[in-house]
């Protein structure tokens, strides 16, 4: 398809259901909204009467054909490594552990490293700003980006954020106001702005470092809702709720889940595993474009944070994390702080990384690979991905990622249908058979 066709983004990405709602196109093209819809996702739409900047959008897309894949831009950002692993992208090293200083690991995410290295940068006069998601007490958009300084708490951001949010904001902001800027992302949205980086000097000048969150998908706000009314708080009613409280006693996999009302009224907690739809696996409510994305740890960001599921440690419900660096700043940090004796860190090899995120990968890599080949075979427009179609899997596997498909699908249609009702026992219904 021509990519001077006006709707060339529209009729590829946005038509067929791979829009992430990060918003890097309306960042560059006015040509382009990002607005939530009926399902809980955000999602962009072509506003017609093309300008000079409608090409642009396509450039920085991250499912898009036109932009850099992750390999390009990653060796344009990290030239010196000590590695390259085919799941992990480039690093420098490799760890698995905690913050022992202070209050990150106890309010924080698994070890609590994404929040100390975002304090560190900060306090250690490395950048101006520090951009993360935040809860909010706003209906239908109970999370967005914020920006913080040195004079505000990290740990006010929250601690994991299941939920849709979108760059525009604070994109707009690092445009509008000079200084250096940290940012955390999901693999995708680092992706759009480093391809925006590469088409904006502001943006390439001033976003100083991207801390990457090891994604397993992007969830719709349903998710949320759908988790709050099993825990008796209706969805036209929540304003707040939190995904992975710490239980003591329980592995660091039982998330504590809680809601909060319009009353400010917080419901009783319960684990994931107790609520439906709270297994990662089954895919409820995820966008379509996670399910064609085979960037698994933020590969193009400076570091890399997600949780360690390692069986060793999972039994330590306070969490640890697994760490990719990327950035030689940071390394320099992080081993000072290793001989300072505030962080509990163990170098590992690449292999440990993998192994604790290999339920993941194996559905990005060998379950992208039958995907795509399914829609090759029927002719339909897709994403180039790094890994090649592939029919040669397992049907039972086969059948694992067809029903995972389906299940995601039909779970942003009964949700609403249930919204609807006011009836979440349809819901339920009409998701138990998968």
């Amino acid at each position: 398809m021509d990519n001077l066709n006006p709707k060339n983004l529209q009729e590829t990405v946005i038509d067929n259901g791979y829009c992430i709602g990060c918003g890097a196109c309306s960042f560059v093209s006015e040509d382009y909204k990002v607005s939530m819809n009926k399902y809980g996702k955000f999602q962009a739409d072509y506003k017609g009467n093309p300008s000079e900047n409608l090409n642009k959008a396509s450039l920085v897309c991250p499912f898009s054909n036109e932009g850099q894949n992750e390999d390009q831009i990653a060796e344009q950002h990290f030239p010196v490594v000590n590695g390259h692993h085919k799941y992990l992208g480039k690093y420098k090293k490799n760890y698995v552990g905690y913050v022992k200083e202070g209050e990150f690991r106890s309010k924080g995410s698994s070890g609590g490293f994404g929040k100390w290295i975002l304090h560190q940068l900060l306090q250690g006069n490395e950048v101006d700003y520090v951009i993360q998601v935040v809860s909010q007490n706003k209906k239908d958009e109970l999370y967005t980006f914020q920006v913080f300084t040195k004079n505000d708490d990290i740990l006010d951001g929250s601690k994991s954020a299941y939920y849709p949010v979108t760059l525009n904001g604070a994109l707009d902001f690092i445009n509008n106001n000079a200084g250096r800027y940290a940012i955390t992302a999901i693999p995708c949205f680092s992706k759009a702005i480093r391809n925006i980086g590469f088409h904006d000097e502001v943006i390439r000048q001033r976003i100083k470092f991207i801390l990457g969150i090891i994604c397993g998908h992007l969830k719709s706000s349903g998710f949320a809702e759908s988790l709050a009314w099993q825990l008796e708080v209706e969805p036209k009613n929540l304003r707040g709720i939190e995904f992975r409280e710490k239980i003591a006693g329980l592995p660091a996999n039982e998330k504590g889940v809680y809601a909060v009302d319009d009353l400010g009224k917080q419901s009783e907690m319960d684990s994931s595993r107790n609520l439906l739809g709270g297994n990662w696996g089954h895919g409820f409510f995820k966008y379509k474009a996670c399910d064609y994305c085979d960037d698994i740890v933020g590969e193009t960001t400076d570091v890399s944070v997600g949780d360690a599921w390692l069986k060793d440690i999972m039994g330590d419900h306070a969490g640890n994390s697994v760490i990719i660096i990327r950035n030689q700043r940071i390394a320099e940090i992080v081993e000072n702080a290793i001989t300072d004796g505030r962080l509990n860190l163990k170098e590992v090899d690449s292999e440990v990384v993998v192994k604790s995120q290999y339920a993941g990968i194996k559905h990005r890599r060998e379950g992208l690979s039958y995907r795509i080949y399914k829609k090759d075979l029927e002719k339909e427009w897709r994403p180039k991905k790094r890994v090649a179609p592939s029919n040669q899997i397992p049907k039972n596997r086969k059948k694992v990622y067809e029903l995972r498909e389906k299940t995601t699908a039909a779970s942003h249609i009964n949700f609403l249908k249930a919204k609807e009702a006011g009836d979440y026992k349809l819901f339920e219904n009409t998701m138990m058979p998968y």
